[in-house]
């Protein structure tokens, strides 16, 4: 009797040393956390999704999460490859309902439904629109409202004399001014299609907003000649000599170290990037502004960012909801804006940064031209992949912009 007493004592010591050493720790219980995968499609996010995802297993240590940080150029076709085989992160990124990728991960019951499972009260309609098919949430809305802007470096414009312009004739005559001074005028990643994008939609609003006005209402052609006009402006900038030499083969990384390390004078992006500015460049004078339309007005591009899916066929659907749960709450959301040094869009989250304060001044706000390519296209026609695929051939020459804009327009309703 005493041996089998001696061996059961035995036994409890062996298991109580196991489960301090290797079988879990206090938090959880002695149990193996659940572990869960989120996917994000640029590096520009990376520090506000980790800073995040650290608050959020601080506060449910029986969860552990891991991230990946993909490319924008090949993040859809390495999302489809792993829904196909079964094996999609738990959590990933998508661009809402701005592009049809949303709407085929629906289709393919790739995406959990999200209604009533998360708390998206205070979210804008904008904010939702880029969230919900058919009236069901299937990912997490963004507090962030994502504008584009022309940084400029403030010593280069003291240098020469130059103040941010007034209207759309004083920001041409500032690029001539910076290009007879030996300057780069613009830095731009020619040969990477959201940064056509993020360039060449200020420029519309600029030139046409009374264009983008009637587009968005749709009662406007993507092929009309005021759209043309801003493409031929893009072009012939170019030609001009005004974003460097070489620039059809910078992408976008190209494009906001130039401008970091004071090799240009402006670039256009999209306000999240301020950020990567200051961590390229902690010492560069950073002003901001929008480009004038020619009368003085200054139009703000706006587009809601996009939160994250929960993959249907996710191991720990509990767990996974419950981090969704929590990437739409305030706290999460103010992560963003902080490390974004982003402009907010939902009550609550709020920021003091004095250039995202001149990125947001304006006189009205547009939409953008992108989400307007994916609201009025043709039932199965996808005019923004269209544009993704071959904004760069418009710019290399091997469409003109009346092949271009006609290719679009085709694809219109």
């Amino acid at each position: 009797m005493k041996k089998i007493l001696y061996l059961l004592i035995a036994v409890l010591v062996l298991c109580t040393t196991f489960s301090a050493f290797g079988g879990g720790t206090q938090d959880t219980g002695g149990m193996e956390p659940v572990r869960l995968t989120v996917w994000e499609h640029t590096p520009q996010f990376e520090a506000s999704l980790k800073t995040t995802l650290e608050n959020f297993m601080a506060k449910n240590p029986d969860i552990k999460v891991e991230y990946e940080i993909k490319t924008p150029d090949q993040y859809y076709a390495l999302l489809a490859t792993t829904i196909q085989a079964g094996e999609a992160p738990d959590l990933f990124w998508t661009n809402g309902t701005a592009t049809t990728d949303l709407g085929n991960l629906v289709k393919q019951n790739a995406v959990m439904d999200l209604t009533g499972k998360i708390d998206v009260g205070g979210y804008s309609k904008m904010a939702l629109k880029m969230t919900t098919i058919n009236g069901k949430q299937y990912q997490t809305p963004g507090a962030t409202i994502g504008t584009r802007a022309v940084y400029y470096n403030k010593d280069i414009f003291k240098k020469y004399g130059l103040k941010v312009p007034a209207n759309f004739s004083e920001f041409e005559k500032n690029l001539e001014i910076l290009k007879s001074k030996g300057e780069i005028p613009l830095s731009f990643g020619g040969m990477f299609s959201w940064s056509i994008l993020f360039h060449f939609e200020p420029i519309l609003a600029a030139m046409a907003p009374d264009w983008i006005e009637e587009a968005t209402a749709g009662k406007a052609r993507v092929n009309d000649a005021r759209v043309k006009a801003a493409f031929k402006k893009m072009l012939e900038w170019g030609e001009k000599g005004y974003y460097g030499p070489g620039y059809l083969g910078v992408d976008e990384g190209g494009q906001l170290l130039a401008f970091s390390k004071g090799e240009a004078a402006m670039t256009i992006t999209g306000s999240w990037n301020a950020n990567t500015f200051n961590k390229n460049n902690p010492d560069l004078n950073i002003g901001a502004f929008q480009i004038p339309t020619k009368d003085g007005r200054r139009p703000l591009v706006v587009t809601y960012a996009a939160g994250f899916c929960v993959y249907d066929k996710t191991e720990y659907p509990e767990a996974a909801l419950k981090l969704a749960q929590y990437l739409t709450t305030i706290e999460s959301q103010q992560i963003w804006v902080d490390q974004l040094k982003d402009v907010p869009g939902l009550d609550g989250v709020t920021t003091n940064d004095p250039l995202v304060s001149e990125i947001v001044k304006n006189d009205f706000q547009v939409n953008s031209f992108y989400t307007i390519l994916g609201d009025f296209a043709k039932p199965g026609a996808t005019p923004t992949q269209l544009w993704e695929q071959d904004n760069v051939k418009l710019l290399s020459g091997m469409y003109t912009v009346d092949q271009f804009v006609n290719m679009l327009n085709d694809q219109m309703r």
